[in-house]
Parts: C-alpha cells; sequence; structure tokens
C-alpha cells in the first residue's frame, strides 16, 4: 500500500508539473516542484484554471485558494494524494 501512495502522488506530481509548464511556457524539465509556483510565473488566473483542472481530473471539490495555501507543486501534490485516498 505505501509504494502505491508514493506512485500515486508521483503521477499527480508528474501530472501538475506538466500543467505548470504549459501555463508558464516552460519545458517540463524546468519546472522544480519545489518552487512556489508565483516564483514560476504563475498569475492568478492561471492558478484558478489550474484549480479547475484538477477538480476534473480527480473529482474533487477545489478551493482556489489551494494554491495559496500551497505554494508549491510538491505540496499541492502531497494534499491531493492525501485528499484522493479520503475519496477512494
Amino acid at each position: 500500500m505505501f509504494s502505491t501512495t508514493i506512485t500515486h502522488s508521483t503521477t499527480i506530481q508528474d501530472w501538475l508539473v506538466d500543467r505548470v509548464a504549459d501555463y508558464t511556457e516552460r519545458a517540463p524539465h524546468q519546472v522544480d516542484p519545489a518552487i512556489p509556483l508565483a516564483e514560476l510565473g504563475m498569475d492568478s488566473v492561471s492558478a484558478v484554471a489550474l484549480c479547475g483542472e484538477i477538480e476534473d481530473r480527480w473529482m474533487l471539490d477545489i478551493d482556489p485558494t489551494l494554491v495559496f495555501e500551497y505554494p508549491t507543486i510538491a505540496a499541492i501534490s502531497a494534499h491531493l494524494t492525501a485528499e484522493t485516498a479520503v475519496a477512494a
């Protein structure tokens, strides 16, 4: 079970890296999951759009303040991993 959680978290993180790369017009390898989204160039409009994509992708009800409470991809990924585990 533990390895499933890690794999799931990695899958979420990889997806987030790809989406943030798209929003910031970077290659995915240029997106560091430990750097805050604002420092990567995400504005508030893009952040809210990302929250909408997260809702659609994982069928979760996400508050747009998610990106302020969890400012990095790594933090968002950990939070979503916990949320999807509870939903399952």
